[in-house]
């Protein structure tokens, strides 16, 4: 794996020709990876960072191509598809609901291809990384960021991780940042759907549910999908 800079820009470089990203999400994602990222300590202890990016119609991806530049297709269901390439930065590609914005109309106003997320994938059950995972949160509060908990198990219909922190920068903060996210513990998959915890829209948002009216989703939703089948959305 070549997760130096040089590398992850080329990849990033190679989707954006692609017109699946665009030059602000190129930077986006790249400055996750940067010695000053505010949560440069979480990522320390990241197994690999993904870039979950919402588009029309995931058939009509130029798959030959991402194939073509070394990238493999992962976990693919109807409307998803993930593509891991060698350094660690990876891609996912869905046209079903996978965030609370997605069900709340005037919610989402971004064209489409817009990358939904960026994720931290902290994969290593260790103390050490628990302790980095947790810090997330006190980490925000320093920063201003808005921030969600989702406590664990957190399902995405055939996947579960331990537990999820999403963060929202402050108006003003510098650059298109998009929310973040930090998932800890194994990636589990299983046969079956197991509902889906949908991403938080941001507390911060206009049309966001008041506090204590279930911002996080109570309970897992149905997935989307043929026959109600969908991939993790981490």
């Amino acid at each position: 794996m070549d997760r130096s800079r040089t590398a992850v820009a080329r990849v990033l470089g190679e989707i954006e020709k692609l017109g699946l990203i665009d030059a602000a999400e190129h930077s986006e994602v790249l400055s996750v990876l940067s010695d000053d990222f505010p949560f440069a300590a979480a990522v320390r202890h990241t197994d690999s960072v993904h870039a979950h990016i919402k588009v029309e119609d995931v058939d009509a991806l130029p798959h030959q191509d991402l194939v073509a530049l070394g990238h493999r297709p992962e976990n693919a269901e109807p409307g998803y598809v993930k593509y891991a390439t060698l350094t660690g930065v990876h891609f996912i590609f869905s046209s079903i609901p996978i965030a609370q914005d997605d069900s709340i109309p005037g919610a989402v106003t971004l064209p489409k291809p817009f990358m939904d997320h960026i994720g931290i994938d902290m994969r290593d059950e260790s103390d050490t990384t628990r302790e980095a995972f947790d810090a997330v949160v006190d980490r925000a509060g320093e920063l201003r960021w808005r921030e969600v908990t989702q406590d664990g198990p957190v399902h995405c219909c055939h996947t579960r991780v331990q537990g999820k922190h999403w963060v929202y920068p402050p108006e003003g903060w510098p650059g298109r940042r998009r929310p973040i996210e930090f998932a800890f513990g194994t990636l589990s998959v299983f046969e079956k759907t197991m509902g889906c915890d949908l991403r938080p829209i941001d507390p911060g948002h206009e049309l966001a549910p008041r506090q204590g009216t279930g911002a996080c989703g109570a309970a897992p939703q149905p997935c989307a999908g043929a026959g109600g089948a969908e991939a993790g959305a981490s």
